[in-house]
């Protein structure tokens, strides 16, 4: 098996938006950082690449030893299909899109090739979100890529799990909390409290 882990990851200091009621732009920009880092830094041996429109996220993903991958789309969806053939072009057999927001998933590397050899052979894997709405991780082994659409947005994860149908191709939804637990509210922050208090020691819980 030879895994690609990709991961979008925005300016540092542009996301996490909803939550500002709660952490200043200097925490945000700090909790987005080590929330990413945890996911890069996650290997176990297998390629990584960051796909970015941001020459410091560049920087930065050569600093942690992956390989940056500029684009110049706009949006999710698309920076991905346009990084896609370059990421092929590397000679691997399955592709994960991970997002750069899963604090708990500190061996994820791991995580991953363990549930690809425990799927059913040319499964596409899910990982939703703990509301089962969005697709935390997206497995894609190298034959389906060319049939393959990245569906991010609104209930992401029933719009993958459909097209796996669409195309054919066998499905295997992977129940982790590790992978299920991303942070985007106030309210995820209680789930990864110890992690944020590591990270940003001034933050008091709600």
């Amino acid at each position: 098996m030879d895994l690609a882990l990709v991961v979008p990851v925005r300016s540092f200091d542009l996301g996490k938006s909803r939550l500002s009621e709660s952490l200043s732009p200097d925490q945000r920009e700090r909790l987005a950082r080590a929330m990413a880092e945890v996911v890069v830094d996650a290997r176990h041996e297998v390629r990584t690449f960051v796909v970015c429109d941001d020459e410091r996220i560049a920087d930065w993903a050569n600093e942690r030893g992956a390989t940056p991958i500029r684009v110049s789309a706009v949006g999710l969806n698309a920076s991905l299909t346009e990084a896609l053939p370059t990421i092929v072009r590397s000679g691997i057999s399955h592709v994960a899109v991970c997002h750069a927001d899963l604090p708990l998933a500190t061996d994820l590397g791991s995580i991953l090739t363990s549930a690809i050899r425990n799927a059913p052979e040319d499964s596409v894997l899910l990982a939703p979100d703990r509301h089962q709405d969005g697709t935390n991780v997206a497995v894609i082994p190298r034959r389906h890529l060319s049939r393959w659409q990245f569906c991010y947005g609104s209930d992401s994860f029933t719009a993958h799990s459909d097209l796996t149908e669409t195309i054919g191709v066998p499905l295997t939804v992977v129940t982790d909390d590790r992978l299920a637990t991303d942070v985007d509210t106030v309210d995820d922050l209680t789930l990864v409290r110890d992690f944020v208090a590591t990270h940003l020691p001034e933050w008091t819980a709600p």
